[in-house]
């Protein structure tokens, strides 16, 4: 796939190496996504998990937000990547809090520690394609 194909978003990548940008990309936008629905519906995330308080899922969107600006505009930066991978450790540490009562809550926090299952990965995925281009 060349510089072409790729999205306009993708070239602003500039410190990122070409073959990182795809994993960084996806990262950020998926960053992106997640921190809005955790902004945008705060209420209905805390009563689906068992988390109780609607602010700090909105405070969690919030960071998950920037992390994810974060690594569309200097994804090349290792930080970002750090910066993420701290937020997702905060984000399981604030779930610990969750005191789920029923099975439907149970499910959605099951869902919000399997995203965050998928994030992780994703950053280390990345890491590892951002150390074979730089090493």
């Amino acid at each position: 796939m060349g510089m072409a194909s790729l999205p306009k978003t993708q070239n602003s990548l500039p410190k990122t190496p070409v073959a990182a940008r795809p994993t960084i990309y996806a990262l950020g936008l998926a960053s992106l996504a997640i921190g809005l629905i955790k902004t945008a519906r705060p209420a209905a995330i805390a009563g689906r998990t068992g988390l109780g308080e609607a602010s700090m899922v909105r405070t969690l969107g919030l960071r998950e937000m920037s992390a994810g600006a974060g690594l569309l505009l200097d994804g090349g930066d290792k930080r970002w990547l750090v910066a993420h991978g701290l937020n997702i450790a905060g984000q399981v540490a604030v779930l610990l809090k969750a005191r789920p009562a029923s099975r439907q809550q149970w499910r959605g926090l099951a869902i919000f520690y399997g995203v965050l299952l998928g994030l992780t990965l994703a950053d280390v995925y990345a890491a590892q394609r951002l150390r074979k281009t730089k090493g």
